[in-house]
C-alpha cells in the first residue's frame, strides 16, 4: 500500500469551503470480539449524538443520515482493495466522496463539520514507517516490505543446498562429513547471496528497520552476515518455520512491525523530556510551536520535529492570503491584514509539517503534554534522539 501523497490530500482540502457539511469517518475493521467490526460501536455513538444536534432540522439530518448511509456501506462493502484502517469523506450536496486505505493504526470517529477533519489521516501519513521484513530458511528466502496494514513481497531467493544429513547410530564416516562440508559450504553462498538480496532491498527505498523471521539458528547466522550498518537495523528476531503458503505469515510481520512502530516511537521521544524540563531545545505551546515552525526552526535535516497530545480542537488563525497561521485565530493577519479564515490547530500545524517533510509524533498519554498546551516542537539539532527526517513533500498542497 502506497504512502499517502499530496495527490490524496488535495481534493480533500478542496472542500475546505462549500455548502453543507462533510462527514469524516475512520474506521478499524478487525472484530473487537471477532465478530462486530471495531468501527461500528463509536460510529453508532457518535451517529445518534450528531442526530441529537439536528433534532428539529429536518433537511439537516436528512443531509446527515445520506452521507453516514454512504460511508456504512463503504464499510460494509468495500468498493476498493480489502484494509483494516480506512478514512471515508462523504459530501452528497457537494457530490463528494472519497475514500482513503491507510496502513497504520487509526482509531476509529466520526466527524460531521464544515470541512473534513484530517488529523488522524496527517498523523498517520507522518507516522507511517514501512520496514523489509526476511523470512528465511536454510536455502530460501523471501523479503517483503511490510507496515502494520500490509504486505507486499519485493523479492525472493532460492539456492541448491545439500539437506542436513543424520548418522542415525550410526559413525560418522567420511562420506557424510563430506557431504556436511558440502553442506556448510553452499549455505554459507546462499548467506552471501541473501545478504546481497537485503541490501539491494534496502538501497531500494526508504525502510524503517529489518524485521527477520526463520529457524532461531538460521536467524543467527543472517544477522552475524549483515554488514554492521544494516545489522544495527535489525529490530526483531522472531522464529517462524518455512511455509510454501506466504498469507500464513502475514499476520506475524504485521505484528512484529506493529511493536516496531511503538518501539521506534518511544525512543525517538525519550530525548524530549529531559529538554522539556530544561526548557533548552524546545518550543511549547500553540503560539512559541508555530513561531519555530514558521521560522524554520524545524527543518528535518537538523532533526526537528513536532509531538502532538489528543486533538483537544483549538481554533487557529489561517491568512487567506499569505497562509501565516496565527495561534490566537485573528479576524485578520498579523502579518498583511488580509482575512483569516478558523481552523483547526492541529490540522494546519500537522498540514505544514507535511509540505515541509517535518516528522510528527503523536503522544497517546494526555498528562504528558497537558502543562505545555498538548503541543511541543524539538527545534533543529536538538540531539541524536530526534525523530528521522524526512524527504521534502513539495508537489500539490
Amino acid at each position: 500500500m502506497p504512502a499517502i501523497t499530496p495527490d490524496d490530500l488535495n481534493p480533500l482540502l478542496d472542500q475546505f469551503d462549500g455548502p453543507g457539511r462533510v462527514l469524516s469517518c475512520y474506521a478499524d475493521g478487525t472484530g473487537a470480539d471477532g465478530f462486530t467490526p471495531q468501527w461500528s460501536g463509536p460510529l453508532a455513538t457518535a451517529a445518534a449524538e450528531v442526530c441529537r444536534e439536528f433534532e428539529g432540522d429536518a433537511p439537516a439530518r436528512d443531509a446527515f443520515e445520506r452521507d453516514l448511509a454512504a460511508v456504512r456501506r463503504e464499510l460494509t462493502e468495500p468498493t476498493g482493495p480489502a484494509t483494516r484502517w480506512r478514512a471515508v469523506f462523504s459530501a452528497a450536496d457537494r457530490g463528494f466522496f472519497r475514500v482513503i486505505p491507510i496502513d497504520v493504526p487509526v482509531r476509529p470517529s466520526l466527524v460531521y463539520d464544515r470541512s473534513p477533519y484530517l488529523v488522524p489521516l496527517l498523523a498517520a501519513a507522518l507516522g507511517r514507517r514501512e520496514y523489509l521484513a526476511v523470512h528465511t530458511d536454510s536455502h530460501r528466502a523471501r523479503l517483503y516490505a511490510a507496515t502494520p496494514g500490509a504486505v507486499r513481497p519485493v523479492a525472493d531467493l532460492e539456492a541448491d543446498v545439500p539437506s542436513k544429513q543424520h548418522s542415525a547410530g550410526e559413525r560418522w564416516g567420511l562420506g557424510q562429513a563430506t557431504i556436511a562440508r558440502h553442506r556448510d559450504e553452499a549455505v554459507h553462498h546462499y548467506l552471501k547471496a541473501l545478504v546481497h538480496r537485503i541490501e539491494a532491498a534496502w538501497a531500494d527505498r526508504p525502510f524503517a528497520g529489518l524485521l527477520l523471521f526463520g529457524p532461531r539458528p538460521m536467524l543467527e547466522q543472517v544477522r552475524k552476515a549483515l554488514p554492521t550498518r544494516l545489522r544495527v537495523r535489525v529490530e526483531r528476531e522472531t522464529p517462524a518455520a518455512w511455509t510454501d503458503e506466504p498469507a500464513e505469515l502475514t499476520a506475524s510481520i504485521r505484528a512484529a512491525t506493529l511493536e516496531a512502530l511503538a518501539g521506534d516511537e518511544a525512543r525517538e521521544l525519550e530525548g524530549l523530556w529531559p529538554r522539556l524540563t530544561t526548557g533548552r531545545g524546545v518550543a511549547a505551546g500553540p503560539a512559541a510551536v508555530l513561531d519555530a515552525l514558521q521560522g524554520g526552526r524545524l527543518q528535518p535535516a537538523g532533526h526537528g520535529y513536532l509531538a502532538l497530545g489528543p486533538d483537544p480542537g483549538e481554533a487557529v488563525g489561517r491568512c487567506t492570503r499569505c497562509h501565516a497561521l496565527a495561534a490566537d485565530a485573528p479576524r485578520t493577519c498579523p502579518r498583511c491584514q488580509a482575512p483569516c479564515r478558523v481552523g483547526n490547530l492541529w490540522e494546519e500545524a500537522m498540514l505544514m509539517a507535511f509540505r515541509h517533510g517535518i516528522a510528527v509524533h503523536s503522544v497517546d498519554a494526555p498528562g504528558r503534554l497537558a502543562p505545555y498546551g498538548g503541543i511541543v516542537a524539538a527545534l533543529a539539532d536538538a540531539g541524536p534522539a530526534a525523530a528521522r527526517a524526512r524527504a521534502p513533500v513539495t508537489a500539490g498542497v
